[in-house]
């Protein structure tokens, strides 16, 4: 194996046996002529990829994709079908709540029994067990039977188990979710410090935001397949444009053009008419019929074309690629509403993210009670001074749906526009929030 990775996997496949009855599969065993009484059912297909130490792999994809099992096989719970799996070094896995544990055991007996099922001696475990107990953060609890505890309670002690052995890979499987904000915090900070020593992680999630965070890649699949991978920002968008598809069938359409890109590559465009730089968040080269935004992460919608331009000006009216922390800031959008749309359920919003997809300030038509109508050369504008910290910035443009409670899109433009901010001024957070500060006894 190469020792630059410590995932290796390759063309896996993992089939189930299906059966219509259980008597079904008792027949099969005892069948002396061998008579096929079960189906294949793959829940992964030829499956591909590896991961480098120290990498932070993000893995995405609807319930029923295909992760979980997929983890399973990386961990060794499941035998491959076909394929091979390569890992190097120790692996420590949160996969579901339970597992690695005995129900009967208390928070204590468990703390031995899982260092014991890692390998670790009994001497290593008494070292390490006080630093399990301050993290989990369940107090007396600890010797109490684990059966009697909240799923949370479970959660920070299956957590500390897992970081306390000092995994060489750490598998995460959406089990932080029961978690409270500040102890998932801890958790986040704790994968920071893992990265950091060359611990390499894999993380699966449905949160767009984490994923653009905190992955170094990111890998979709769907039905047991690889869609697509690589730079987390583009694969999240094009994740959340597969979600919200009205027809299922659409997805055959991406998945080809998927397969027309190249994986692996990134490209940063440069706006040469700059003389700061503008830096755009990393994405793949993909082939594309947008015209209008050709720089754009993803550009899709049930009536795309509706949105004509998105110009990030200054105040007068001029076209701006940097601002300072005391510029105010207008965005121009142009939109073409069509006759037959319900213009009073129709909304534009608008949207900055930092180059790890954050939204820092999201606006509405909807909101402001600004109504939209229909008819061409329609420029709405928004006027603001976001009072940004020093760095690169994105718009997203969206044409709303709102006719029912879920809203749909028109339109969604995820990388419009880009722009720069600084300031002489240091700015600890995401932006400074004017404040009146008073003192008194």
């Amino acid at each position: 194996m190469n020792t630059e990775y410590k995932i290796q996997v390759s063309h896996i496949a993992k089939a189930f046996k299906m059966y219509n009855t259980p008597m079904d599969k008792m027949r099969e065993a005892l069948s002396i002529s061998g008579k096929i009484l079960h189906t294949d059912f793959y829940a992964i297909t030829d499956l591909s990829f590896s991961v480098k130490k120290g990498e932070i792999l993000g893995i995405m994809g609807r319930n029923g994709s295909g992760k979980s099992t997929l983890l399973k096989m990386i961990t060794g719970i499941y035998e491959p079908s076909e394929g091979t799996i390569k890992v190097s070094g120790k692996i420590s896995s949160l996969l579901e709540l339970g597992m690695g544990f005995n129900m009967e055991y208390t928070g204590i007996e468990n703390i031995y029994f899982y260092g014991t099922l890692m390998g670790i001696t009994r001497d290593q475990i008494e070292e390490k067990r006080q630093g399990i107990i301050d993290f989990a953060e369940i107090g007396d609890y600890v010797y109490q039977p684990v059966k009697t505890y909240s799923s949370g309670m479970f959660a920070r002690l299956a957590f500390s188990c897992a970081i306390n052995v000092e995994p060489d890979i750490l598998i995460v499987d959406e089990i932080l979710s029961v978690g409270d904000m500040r102890f998932q915090a801890k958790c986040f900070n704790k994968f920071k410090e893992f990265k950091e020593k060359g611990v390499t992680i894999l993380y699966v999630g449905h949160d767009v935001s984490m994923m653009r965070t905190f992955c170094d890649r990111a890998m979709w699949i769907n039905k047991g397949r690889l869609v697509d991978m690589g730079d987390p920002t583009f694969i999240s968008a094009k994740y959340t444009e597969f979600m919200y598809l009205d027809d299922i069938t659409e997805f055959t359409d991406y998945k080809r053009l998927a397969k027309e890109t190249e994986a692996e590559t990134c490209a940063v465009q440069t706006k040469e008419k700059q003389e700061i730089e503008v830096k755009e968040p990393q994405r793949q080269e993909r082939k594309t019929v947008d015209s209008l935004f050709p720089d754009s992460i993803t550009h899709w919608g049930s009536r795309t074309g509706l949105v004509k331009s998105a110009i990030i000006c200054n105040e007068a009216g001029k076209e701006q690629k940097a601002f300072s922390a005391d510029d105010r800031i207008r965005i121009d959008v142009r939109l073409d509403i069509e006759e037959d749309m319900n213009v009073p359920k129709c909304s534009l919003a608008i949207s900055i993210k930092n180059t790890e997809g954050i939204d820092i300030l999201v606006k509405t038509t909807y909101d402001e009670h600004v109504n939209l109508r229909a008819g061409k050369n329609q420029t709405v504008s928004f006027v603001f001074q976001p009072r940004l910290a020093n760095g690169d910035y994105y718009l997203v443009v969206a044409l709303e749906n709102r006719e029912n409670a879920a809203i749909a899109y028109y339109e969604y433009i995820e990388g419009a526009a880009y722009f720069k901010a600084y300031s002489d001024k240091k700015i600890f957070g995401i932006y400074d929030v004017p404040a009146v500060i008073d003192c008194r006894e």
